[in-house]
């Protein structure tokens, strides 16, 4: 059977879809294009579907509008990160702003602009976590990030959003990777850039064990870049281990041990500005003596520490070497922290739980904390300060919120990833009506 003869439409995009895509309108179709910006130009090639779809077979941007900026990277378009680099100041903050509108606007909330302050957008070259992927080939190794919507693996001399002792680790890591690995090996490689040096983590997926040459390269290499811990595993299980010292990074100047395969923010700026919004969310003058905080998914304790400076904090996590962690440092720098192991998502605080607190942090993963905002809204905890990964979870949350009594304040938009589609949501929700 032969295909019906392709379509041929020059469109204007309108606007950028959720995932950051432009969108052009045929024939009352969206129709999304990757790296194209509101206002451009784009020649279609499009295939009729028996169900009248259309289907893009080919585009290209034929004119760029007033929102285009010049990408700064040369992997632009190839890589399977930074897509939207070309997009113009005002148009890449209206996206970020509206990644958080929009999904409120579906939960049904009237006008929620005006709750919806200006992105705080963190430069790049700040990123202290990089993970990247390599082959081992005939022809030599790949290593890098994945191409866009491909397995395939580009490799990287430079990155433009990790910090500068990342980038300058990646051609030394290219070549032992080479050295010590014949073809057909592959795995990944773990980076985080902790407070007094490079933790890394080279995973395998291979279950033989490293030959004593392999190893005494590794340990050469890893004396040599000055690391501060190489682990090497093989499919998950430990093969051997270098360290120089405990990785640690610092909330609130307590130093706090790390893990490269542990959750971080991205940055320490990011820890910083993520602390400077939620402490000035805070009550000017809690209102009981002693008052008392909650920190829900606390983690190693970003925000437990600045918040410790407040008010005594409960800290509540499932992550127990993340919370082992926070209560060493705790101890050690005698900060009025308590920690609890609590799988919020199957067994929430709730009721009499929640009676202590007169401010509630949370800080959910991108599948947001339904269960335990639903027990939230039933309480009368005066603030809560929810702080988001995902503006879907989020917009669902607050409208749990909204429903049990609760008035959204200010919604700050934070952009820790540059030039990704990503965005953090940080709220004020004070309780309007009590149970």
């Amino acid at each position: 059977m032969t295909q019906s003869p392709a379509i041929q439409k020059s469109l204007i995009v309108q606007e950028l879809g959720q995932n950051g895509d432009g969108v052009v309108i045929a024939d009352n179709q969206r129709l999304y294009i990757p790296y194209a910006a509101p206002g451009d130009e784009v020649s279609l090639e499009l295939h009729l579907t028996k169900k009248n779809r259309y289907q893009v077979l080919n585009y290209e941007v034929t004119k760029q509008g007033g929102n285009y900026a010049k990408p700064p990277c040369a992997h632009y378009g190839l890589c399977g990160s930074c897509q939207l680099q070309h997009l113009g100041d005002n148009v890449y903050r209206q996206f970020k702003r509206d990644k958080i509108l929009k999904p409120l606007l579906f939960e049904g909330f009237e006008n929620p602009e005006h709750l919806i302050k200006d992105p705080i957008i963190l430069p790049p070259g700040l990123r202290r976590r990089a993970n990247f992927n390599f082959r081992c080939l005939p022809k030599g190794v790949e290593l890098g990030y994945h191409k866009y919507h491909s397995y395939e693996l580009l490799t990287l001399e430079y990155c433009h959003v990790l910090r500068p002792e990342i980038v300058a680790f990646m051609k030394p890591l290219l070549d032992i990777i080479g050295k010590s690995f014949s073809p057909g090996f592959e795995g990944e490689v773990f980076i985080t850039a902790a407070h007094n040096g490079l933790d890394v983590n080279v995973e395998i997926r291979d279950k033989t064990p490293l030959t004593l040459e392999q190893r005494e390269l590794w340990g050469q290499f890893a004396n040599h870049q000055n690391l501060c811990r190489l682990l090497v595993t093989l499919k998950g299980k430990e093969d051997f281990t270098l360290m120089r010292d405990v990785p640690y990074v610092l909330f609130d100047d307590v130093p706090v041990e790390s893990n490269c395969r542990g959750f971080l923010q991205p940055s320490t700026e990011a820890d910083q500005q993520l602390t400077s919004i939620v402490c000035d969310l805070l009550p000017q003058s809690l209102p009981r003596v002693p008052s008392k905080i909650a920190d829900l998914f606390c983690g190693r304790g970003t925000l437990s520490f600045p918040l410790s400076q407040y008010a005594p904090v409960d800290g509540y996590e499932m992550d127990e070497p993340a919370l082992a962690a926070l209560k060493n440092a705790a101890q050690k720098s005698q900060r009025p922290i308590t920690t609890h192991y609590r799988d919020l998502f199957k067994t929430p605080l709730k009721g009499k739980e929640l009676e202590p607190y007169d401010v509630i942090v949370v800080d959910p993963p991108r599948a947001g904390a339904e269960e335990q905002t639903h027990a939230l809204a039933a309480s009368n905890v005066p603030t809560l300060i929810y702080v988001s990964c995902n503006p879907l979870t989020f917009a669902r949350d607050a409208r749990i919120l909204v429903e049990g009594g609760y008035n959204i304040e200010i919604i700050q938009p934070l952009d820790q990833f540059r030039w990704t589609v990503h965005v953090e949501a940080i709220a004020k929700f004070t309780r309007t009506r009590n149970f």
